[in-house]
Parts: structure tokens; sequence; C-alpha cells
């Protein structure tokens, strides 16, 4: 199934970073060698579930650099900015030269959440579809569409349910964005609509993601992601 590129744009939200003390930033906290947890579930056009785990380990910070070791071996670096937190992604995967690594080798970079920390802040940020085309019996196609995902902070006192625990002073984030395909006939024009929704807790750092992609042909159908953070009592 395709939920490989799923897991690297939620990535995009995962584990924000602290950079000090004033209270925008405690909504991402980072502890050197910390490791935080998730369970995630993908379902997939058909209707089939899968559910995994993904571990994220905090590496000393590296100059204005603060990367995070996912558990596939992918380092992703996150920077304060006075527009607010950006992601970094890069080449290197295990990389004993990491330490060495320099703005110019960066291969993305995207703004995550922009500052202040209020209700109505909005921005925009690069993604790509990771719905699938069936053609036939057994023929997948990756779409890999680029689209505008349109950010918006919608709440900043939200509480969630979270395994039975109430999580309260959540700031909510939505995003929601729109593009098209044309596979030639007889499918004609395919519109795909992707729509998110992030919850951030204080001193805690993101605790729940869900992301929803649909198409109105049956070829794509509809996946839904969803994960939340393992949080000990």
């Amino acid at each position: 199934m395709n939920y490989q590129c799923a897991i690297n744009f939620i990535l995009s939200f995962f584990l924000l970073l602290t950079f000090s003390c004033n209270s925008e930033n405690e909504y991402f906290p980072y502890e050197e060698e910390k490791k935080v947890f998730y369970n995630v579930s993908f379902q997939d056009k058909e209707s089939r579930k899968k559910i995994f785990r993904q571990s994220y380990y905090f590496l000393p910070k590296i100059k204005n650099n603060f990367p995070v070791l996912k558990n596939d071996g992918e380092i992703i670096f996150y920077e304060k900015s006075e527009k607010g937190i950006e992601k970094k992604k890069t080449n290197d995967f295990f990389s004993s030269e990491y330490k060495s690594t320099q703005s110019s080798s960066f291969l993305d970079k995207d703004l995550i959440i922009a500052f202040p920390i209020s209700k109505e802040t909005k921005w925009e940020t690069n993604d790509k579809t990771t719905l699938q085309m069936k053609v036939g019996y057994d023929r997948l196609f990756d779409t890999n569409l680029p689209f505008k995902l349109k950010n918006k902070i919608v709440n900043i006192n939200d509480t969630i349910n979270l395994n039975g625990r109430k999580i309260k002073n959540c700031i909510k984030i939505v995003g929601y964005g729109k593009t098209s395909y044309d596979p030639g006939p007889p499918l004609g024009n395919i519109n795909i609509e992707i729509s998110s929704s992030a919850w951030f807790a204080k001193n805690v750092g993101l605790v729940k993601y869900k992301r929803e992609e649909k198409s109105d042909s049956e070829t794509m159908g509809k996946i839904i992601y969803e994960k939340t953070m393992l949080i000990n009592d």
C-alpha cells in the first residue's frame, strides 16, 4: 500500500520543537535523546486498514538545526525562524556526517506552522497526493500530484480525548487542498480533495493527526491516515 508517502508528509506536522521559553514554543518541546512514539492507522481505497507504530529520536542540536531521527532511518531537521517552524529534509540516512549538514544540502524546505500562534493564523505548504489509481484488477499507479495545502489555526484551547485521557488547551490546525488529474479517456478529469487536522498540546507537541484524501472516481477512491501519540500516565 502507498502509505509511505503519507508518512513522509505527515512528518511535516510531527514533533515540532521548542527553541525558547516563550508561550509560542511551549507546544513544541525539544529534549536531546528524547524518544516519542505514535500509533498509526492507514485505511486504503479498498477500506483495508493497516496499523503500525512510528518512533522519533531527538538528536543533538547542530548550530540552529534540530535533527530528529525516524525509525526508518530518515533524518529530518527543524529550525525556528521569524515566520515560524520550518522543516528541512535531506538525503542523509544514518549518516555519520550529518553534523556537517549545511543549508545548501537540504532538498526540501517547508513552513510547518506560522507565528503567531493565534486563531485564524494562515499559511500554505507544498504537498503531494498519496492516492493510488487502480487500473484493471492489479495495476496500481502512484498519483504524487503537487498541490498547495492551505493551513489555518482554528482553535487555541481545544480539548481532545486520547486513549481515554483528556488533553486540554490544545491548538488545532486544519488544512485543505485540492487538485485534479486527467488520465485521458474513458475516465476524463478526476478531482481530488485533501483535508487534515492536527492537535498540539503544551509541553507535549503533536498529540493527534488525521488526513483524508478523496476523489470523485472509483479508480482512486479515498484513503485515511491517522496517528496518535502514546502518552505515559
